[in-house]
């Protein structure tokens, strides 16, 4: 026949308020002390101790949470020092008439754009390392469908992205660019009519890998590369390495990106 558990932590009171102190930190009540007999034995060094811990604990835990709002607001400030660079530009491109000018100013916006709203998602998270990709696609290809669509009315966009996948700042950023400078090439080069213009951004997490995919059913990758300036195409290779992924570009009903990258 077995023995009956006992529901205490030991047989000794002493030792059982200590190990409740404990438990008591691990659920991050760092307020419980050890209560010292002034016996002056092992049990109280041990009580000591576990008190100086929960003391560093605290002080641990406020330290953290001040660094914290330090970040929160260290990504607020980001995110509008780079919104008042678009704003900038803004103004600058009411005094530009050619052409060329203005589309680059446009470009360089939208780029701006594209880590601003990262620094702001980060901002307004609970986790203020990392962003939900869902979320970030779908406002960044709202914001670009703002951006061109005087010249491109009927392109619609379709998303298909998994649900919580989220990526850090290190990886977020070059991830916005390079949908940014895709889905501008698209809505620049990809459309030669007016009608069922379609944008498609395909997102899926396998194992420790993400595949991203962004296609248009327009005139295809070698026209459009012709006429895409070499920066974008520059910007785009050079992330996807600092992405250490593998991207390429391919013709299949229209243009076609595909970028695979370790998490």
């Amino acid at each position: 026949m077995p023995n009956k558990i006992d529901t205490k932590f030991s047989n000794n009171n002493r030792v059982n308020e200590i190990l409740e102190v404990i438990y008591a930190f691990a659920r991050l009540d760092f307020n419980k002390k050890v209560a010292i007999s002034g016996d002056d034995d092992a049990l109280d060094g041990i009580g000591t101790g576990v008190n100086m811990l929960g003391e560093e604990l605290n002080h641990s835990s406020v330290t953290l949470r001040e660094k914290e709002q330090l970040l929160k607001e260290i990504h607020h400030r980001v995110k509008n020092n780079l919104q008042i660079v678009s704003s900038l530009l803004s103004l600058q491109s009411e005094s530009v008439e050619d052409a060329r000018y203005l589309n680059m100013i446009r470009e360089s916006k939208n780029r701006i754009n594209s880590m601003a709203l990262v620094h702001e998602m980060l901002y307004k998270s609970k986790d203020l390392n990392k962003v939900e990709l869902k979320e970030y696609i779908q406002r960044l290809s709202q914001s670009l469908v703002s951006s061109f669509s005087t010249e491109r009315d009927n392109v619609a966009m379709q998303l298909t992205v998994g649900e919580n996948i989220f990526l850090e700042i290190d990886k977020m950023i070059p991830v916005g660019l390079i949908l940014n400078e895709l889905i501008s090439n698209s809505f620049k080069y990809a459309f030669t009519t007016p009608e069922k213009n379609e944008i498609k951004i395909f997102l899926i997490r396998a194992g420790d890998l993400l595949k991203l995919e962004v296609s248009d059913n327009g005139k295809g990758i070698d026209e459009a590369k012709g006429k895409s300036t070499s920066l974008g195409l520059q910007l785009i290779r050079m992330l996807s390495e600092q992405l250490n992924g593998t991207c390429i570009f391919r013709n299949d009903n229209g243009a076609k990106f595909e970028l695979i990258f370790p998490l």
